[in-house]
């Protein structure tokens, strides 16, 4: 277990959140009680399943929907209404289960399919996949908060005390691969099942100017993915599109390596 996992540590957080359960509270006057936090957990976790249907489409050799497509949709998802957001992703999954049927891809057979790893992509941040997007590449899939790392793992709905249902959160959230954890090698080896799972031929691990936790990362990324035979493009960037440019001919690059 690392460091930052162990029991102790989620008893921690689960008392985070009932502080931050006292907070609310205050605040807005609602109490929490076990039935409406029982609700609120099944919806979060419909909301994570409708996400987690769009996906498993992208796991197909025909490729429904484009990588901008589906980050918006995830990027939505964190401030959208939550019956809304599951309600409208299911409809999108039904339209892309019937789009593989019918044999409707967005990209030419052959195109080389990207992960995205590292620091989440916020709105309006499209930038990356745009640029792989239209350099020849599909983005299939994001390991990232602004992606899997979002709707992996639900949280157990069969708690019916508040102490048991905190404790059941605490779980789920202290389950995410992020690298402010450390050691994080669990991110390396859902990298590595994803690659699997979505027939991925190359990964671009990709960090934010001023986001050192994914910088610090990017070498044991790269060296486990050089070790399984994955090629990696490993960037920096930020908001601004002054390095689009230059961006524009590395991943270029990259996906005419991957053409070989």
């Amino acid at each position: 277990v690392p460091q930052m996992k162990r029991p102790e540590d989620i008893l921690k957080w689960k008392n985070e959140i009932i502080a931050f359960t006292k907070k609310v509270e205050e605040f807005t006057g609602n109490e929490v009680t076990a039935e409406k936090l029982a609700e609120s957990i099944k919806l979060h976790n419909e909301k994570r399943k409708a996400l987690q249907r769009v996906y498993d489409c992208r796991k197909s050799k025909c490729l429904p929907i484009s990588g901008r497509d589906a980050l918006l949709m995830t990027q939505i998802s964190f401030f959208d209404d939550p019956v809304r957001c599951a309600q409208m992703c299911n409809r999108l999954a039904d339209e892309l289960e019937q789009r593989i049927k019918d044999g409707v891809s967005v990209v030419p057979a052959g195109t080389k399919r990207i992960l995205v790893t590292g620091t989440p992509l916020a709105v309006p941040n499209w930038k990356l996949h745009n640029i792989i997007e239209t350099s020849g590449g599909a983005v299939v899939c994001e390991e990232m908060c602004t992606g899997t790392r979002y709707f992996t793992n639900l949280v157990d709905e069969t708690k019916t005390t508040l102490d048991e249902q905190f404790m059941a959160l605490s779980e789920r959230y202290m389950k995410t691969n992020c690298a402010c954890f450390t050691p994080n090698t669990g991110r390396i080896e859902d990298i590595l099942e994803l690659v699997k799972e979505y027939k991925v031929d190359g990964v671009i691990d990709c960090s934010l100017k001023f986001c050192c936790l994914y910088d610090t990362e990017k070498r044991s990324v790269a060296s486990a993915l050089k070790e399984a035979g994955v090629p990696v493009l490993s960037l920096e960037t930020d908001y601004a599109d002054s390095d689009a440019e230059q961006l524009r001919t590395r991943i270029g690059a990259f996906i005419e390596l991957l053409n070989g």
